[in-house]
């Protein structure tokens, strides 16, 4: 299956780096500069999710939202970053109306792009647990 990996835009890396690696623990994966007064794009990762960040004018416009889907257990990360206390950012915790067996979770970051983390806590009527499709008979 191929992968989407969206690029979001940023300007201050000390910020950038405070709210996606200190903060939500995403990993730094690589970082580019063509030398070193240039804009840096990188990736970062966490649990499968990865997201490029690039300070480069032309990469992306401040303020898009990412929606995560299948995110594995956002209830006790959402725990972990409440109790970090972040300056910035208390993300809740919300049922979609059009998803009533969900969880999402959407934090912003420096550059007010949104990221919305959502996990399924239960199979629909039509599901087993483990996510098969129960065929109509």
């Amino acid at each position: 299956m191929p992968t989407v990996i969206p690029i979001l835009r940023f300007y201050s890396y000390e910020k950038t780096i405070e709210f996606y690696v200190n903060w939500l623990g995403f990993k730094i994966e690589w970082e580019h500069r063509f030398h070193d007064n240039a804009p840096v794009f990188m990736q970062l990762a966490k649990n499968g999710v990865i997201l490029n960040l690039s300070e480069h004018h032309g990469d992306g416009t401040p303020g898009t939202h990412v929606r995560v889907s299948d995110y594995k257990g956002l209830r006790a990360w959402h725990s972990e970053l409440i109790e970090a206390k972040y300056k910035y950012n208390r993300p809740g915790l919300d049922v979609p109306e059009w998803a009533p067996d969900s969880i999402n979770m959407t934090v912003t970051d420096p550059c007010n792009n949104q990221i919305t983390f959502e996990e399924r806590e239960k199979p629909t009527d039509t599901e087993q647990e483990d996510g098969t499709i129960i065929q109509p008979s």
